[in-house]
């Protein structure tokens, strides 16, 4: 009998063979669409969440519905080692042969691609066909409504799809708003994008129209839906779970969508190599658990860890030690001000460190004043790291 395949992963950005917890979120990804085919305005939507809660499976997921109903969706991921704007108009050329046979935006996204249309992708150069332009606002400005229009007469639009956001400039956020706002109007154009926490603060500062942005969380997952994405995809392969292992899968993870994929992945693994198997164990579950710490100790703990510098080691060294003052009952986030009153130093003096851990996506404020780790488990790391140094 051949071996089963394991049905879950823990990649960064990989869809679960479960997609759940995240029906508002398409719901209103939905009504953005349907409000636009009618004619109607609708809502600029951003996600906004910690690393490793979704949102790029979420974003995905999104450009796969919008394109199921026949509009040209772009997905875009800012990082510094892929080129924006060559992956804007490589999508949006691909996307063309996955319209409508005949619609009028097919054939003037092809136009576009044959004649050389050119396309400037916030604040660089790029052609579709060939062509460079200079003036990157005024050249993304008229490709979108060049294309939003040929969409309209087909009674679809654009969607616009930009994940990690705040990894843009202010300056090309601002002009990224601005332009979006100066279409969207009047014309079928959605814009949906997704970014850390601290996003919306970021936007506020790069620009005052904000007004019409529309910010949802992407949070952790319920124990009902953490429960559906470990269960479901096992019973696609014709394998139960007990229910005790499931539970104790679930309260290791914490409803953090990237941990149940990979305590359920190396749980999978251990029983794989019982042999052919149907029902996962609690004690599967135990085993798998010095296999998931270890990548964790080497992989998404020590990596964020090992790239502080000691300014933001110190830091987060202190706010461990606040939150594990009291042994027996650790707190979960403590006031940037005491953390600087340990180290001494007035909170001003601690903002650029703070504001670099905070960027990274090692820390995050869920309230004002307030900072907590933005991964589960971190805190018991960086206290281990605190003892051993």
């Amino acid at each position: 009998m051949p071996e089963q395949p394991n049905p879950y992963t823990p990649g960064a950005g990989d869809r679960p063979r479960a997609f759940v917890g995240r029906d508002q979120q398409l719901a209103l990804a939905e009504t953005i669409r349907t409000q636009l085919e009618a004619g109607y305005s609708a809502n600029c939507l951003l996600f906004i969440g910690l690393r490793g809660v979704g949102k790029t499976v979420l974003l995905k997921e999104i450009r796969d519905r919008f394109a199921a109903n026949e509009w040209l969706a772009v997905y875009v991921q800012i990082r510094p080692s892929i080129s924006v704007q060559r992956a804007f108009a490589d999508v949006a050329i691909r996307s063309a042969e996955h319209l409508k046979s005949g619609s009028r935006l097919r054939r003037s996204l092809k136009k576009m691609a044959e004649q050389g249309g050119g396309l400037q992708v916030m604040g660089q150069g790029l052609s579709i066909g060939g062509t460079s332009v200079a003036d990157s606002y005024t050249d993304l400005r008229d490709v979108l409504r060049t294309l939003c229009m040929a969409a309209q007469k087909d009674g679809k639009g654009v969607a616009l799809i930009v994940d990690e956001l705040q990894s843009l400039k202010s300056k090309l956020l601002s002009e990224l708003v601005h332009l979006v706002f100066e279409l969207r109007d009047d014309l079928p154009l959605a814009f949906i994008g997704g970014g850390l926490t601290y996003l919306p603060a970021k936007i506020s500062r790069a620009t005052t129209s904000t007004e019409r942005l529309r910010y949802e969380p992407t949070d952790f997952l319920s124990a009902g839906d953490a429960r559906r994405a470990v269960s479901e995809p096992a019973s696609e392969r014709n394998v139960s779970w007990e229910k005790a292992a499931i539970d104790e899968v679930v309260r290791l993870a914490e409803g953090y969508p990237y941990f149940l994929q990979l305590y359920a992945f190396e749980t999978w693994e251990v029983a794989r190599r019982r042999g052919t198997f149907s029902k996962i164990t609690t004690k599967d579950v135990a085993s798998a658990i010095p296999e998931v710490e270890r990548q964790l100790n080497v992989g998404l703990y020590g990596s964020r860890f090992d790239k502080l510098g000691p300014l933001q080691r110190e830091y987060v060294f202190a706010m461990a030690s606040l939150m594990t003052a009291n042994p027996s009952k650790p707190r979960e986030r403590v006031r940037s001000s005491d953390i600087a009153q340990a180290l001494g130093k007035t909170p001003q003096d601690c903002s650029p460190v703070r504001e670099g851990l905070i960027q990274s996506g090692l820390i995050h404020s869920p309230a004002h004043g307030d900072l907590e780790f933005s991964v589960p488990g971190f805190l018991a790391y960086v206290d281990g790291r605190r003892e051993d140094k």
